[in-house]
């Protein structure tokens, strides 16, 4: 057994030359083998793991082809998708929003283009029917994924108010954040499909934040928040089913600029100085991430010969090279 097991169990298996009991002994040494086969399983699935992938993508490059080969259109919704990354992307770094412009085209690059067209998936409108098809088949997952991201961003802000309200003496206070976040989130579970809902939950977490910042105050011999304070607080929280609510919207792009960090491979320390709500939710906002970089990783390198063609005529449109070239 010392032998055959892994590094990790050596320990037990010393262990077992301690037992004198034939019955403990027997039951030890079965246990430990079962933790070897269960080791001797993961190893082979993380060696079969590269070969698998690359047998997946191949398989489905293939029958997204078949389809491309029977409806040649099929790519009218990924090319409109595109198309209005290549014109964020050149917003957000100040070039002309034409694509067709040539500083527009300057400004950006196709990696860049990319991520931005992915993050937009997670803020995706349920109404529209031009879903990229690209995409189609991770679209549950990636809705799914939006709405925890909305969860994150809801609950990131109802701590930055309260915090901002109450001050950093009641949020050092041994379970309170556990407790409010816990409050939070099932006030707020399902909440974000319909606006009306969002509205009556975000009423009633308001009482409910309040209710345990002043038992926390009176726990510690302080007196409760102020009237006018507490309807400051009610007031902000409700406030906050607004998409354009500042404080909404700031924890938004904060979180944008997080995942965008991720998905460019970098540190983390390129994305906006997290405030300190936010970092009370880096757990959860870090796992989200990671799930959403492995379905766009696997997404690319299924459907990223399909894609590279399109953004080719996006950013460098045909004719421009033999413009180029009459011009010399």
């Amino acid at each position: 057994m010392a032998s055959l097991c892994a590094p990790v169990r050596d320990p037990e298996v010393r262990a077992l030359r301690d037992l004198k009991d034939p019955v403990e002994l027997l039951r030890n040494i079965f246990r430990v083998l079962g933790l070897m086969k269960t080791d001797m399983v993961n190893f082979t699935i993380q060696t079969l793991r590269p070969h698998l992938l690359q047998q997946a993508v191949q398989y489905e490059r293939a029958k997204f082809q078949q389809i491309l080969d029977k409806q040649p259109a099929s790519l009218d919704n990924t090319t409109a998708w595109l198309k209005a990354a290549v014109s964020e992307e050149a917003a957000a770094a100040g070039a002309p929003p034409d694509p067709s412009s040539p500083d527009s085209r300057a400004a950006v690059s196709a990696t860049a283009v990319l991520n931005r067209a992915y993050m937009r998936l997670l803020h995706w409108d349920p109404q529209d029917q031009k879903y990229p098809e690209t995409v189609l088949m991770d679209r549950a997952r990636l809705d799914t994924l939006g709405q925890r991201l909305q969860m994150l961003v809801l609950e990131a802000s109802v701590l930055l108010l309260t915090n901002a309200q109450c001050g950093s003496a009641v949020f050092s206070l041994q379970g309170f954040v556990g407790k409010l976040r816990q409050s939070v989130t099932a006030l707020l579970e399902g909440s974000h499909t319909r606006e009306a809902d969002l509205k009556g939950a975000l009423v009633g977490l308001g009482e409910t934040v309040l209710q345990q910042v002043n038992e926390a105050l009176i726990s510690q011999g302080e007196a409760a928040l102020p009237q006018e304070s507490q309807d400051l607080l009610r007031g902000q929280i409700s406030d906050l089913w607004k998409h354009n609510n500042p404080v909404r919207t700031l924890i938004g792009e904060r979180v944008q600029g997080f995942l965008q960090a991720m998905l460019q491979g970098g540190p983390a320390k390129r994305s906006p100085e997290l405030p300190a709500p936010l970092r009370l939710v880096s757990t959860e906002l870090a796992e989200l991430g990671m799930a959403f970089g492995q379905i766009v990783h696997f997404n690319r390198t299924v459907f990223g010969p399909f894609c590279a063609p399109i953004l080719r005529k996006l950013l460098f449109p045909p004719g421009e090279a033999e413009a180029g070239e009459d011009s010399r």
